[in-house]
């Protein structure tokens, strides 16, 4: 079972929760409702937050616009269990 983690500081509506990129393998943590990202070694709070779809798509080296054509969120992570 995963860790709990604090709500959401961006949203405060869902729990932070620990997730994994399936090509690497590398854990962050991500709010599943509003999209906010944290690698495992930054605080969580607002300021801190990255959004999914900017770490994304410079991870799969395509523009911010285009970073799900063709893809879903189960093609590129996964909850880590």
């Amino acid at each position: 079972m995963a860790p709990e983690w604090p709500m959401c500081p961006c949203c405060e509506q869902m729990f932070v929760q620990v997730y994994r990129f399936k090509d690497g393998g590398e854990p962050f943590l991500l709010c599943a409702e509003c999209e906010a990202f944290w690698w495992p070694d930054a605080v969580v709070n607002e300021g801190t937050a990255l959004l999914l779809d900017d770490v994304v798509a410079e991870r799969l080296g395509v523009a911010d616009g285009r970073v799900w054509a063709g893809r879903t969120w189960s093609d590129v992570l996964e909850l880590q269990e």
